[in-house]
């Protein structure tokens, strides 16, 4: 997937992008951001964290992810997106709310690891390493059984994943700037 420096840097420079994105936000928006946030974790941490996870069945490169980083909040970002910390993916899946198996129209192992605004999921494949968006289905148990349009595979990998995620904010940031340059005639 990608090395500790690119998912450090991956975080570093989304949490320089998220503060310009709620800086300018009000300005376009005529209301508030809600918190933004993209949190990494201490080394020691994430080795602990991994080592939990991967009791529970999470993916390899989950636990890399895991192992450097923690939650991201983008909540205004289109639908929103919010990838977990490991204490609320630990939590959900002992819950019972984030399936480890989808059926139906895909069968296949996954690790559900991050949630949109609109009620889906996304989940990394055990098998393929591809990132589906789980948008409807039924839930039972740990199974979630997939309609026949309720998924799209939304990145080859985690980490192509990741890309997108801060190619949809860099984007956002950039129609911000253009918004706010076009309303002061410059």
């Amino acid at each position: 997937m990608s090395s500790f420096m690119d998912l450090r840097g991956w975080a570093i420079e989304m949490g320089r992008l998220a503060e310009e994105f709620v800086a300018g936000f009000e300005a376009v928006h005529a209301y508030p951001p809600g918190a933004h946030t993209v949190c990494t974790v201490p080394a020691a941490g994430g080795v602990v964290s991994a080592t939990a996870l991967a009791r529970q069945g999470v993916a390899g490169p989950l636990l890399e992810y895991y192992s450097h980083l923690g939650s991201v909040a983008l909540p205004d970002l289109g639908t929103g997106i919010w990838i977990d910390d490991v204490s609320s993916l630990t939590a959900q899946v002992e819950t019972g709310n984030y399936p480890n198996r989808l059926t139906g129209v895909v069968d296949d192992m996954v690790s559900v690891f991050a949630t949109d605004g609109g009620g889906a999921m996304y989940a990394l494949s055990h098998t393929t390493g591809c990132v589906y968006h789980l948008t409807a289905g039924a839930l039972t148990g740990s199974t979630f059984e997939l309609e026949e349009t309720g998924y799209r595979i939304a990145a080859e990998d985690l980490w192509s994943f990741l890309k997108q995620v801060h190619t949809h904010l860099a984007a956002a940031v950039e129609a911000q700037h253009a918004t706010l340059r076009e309303a002061h005639g410059r």
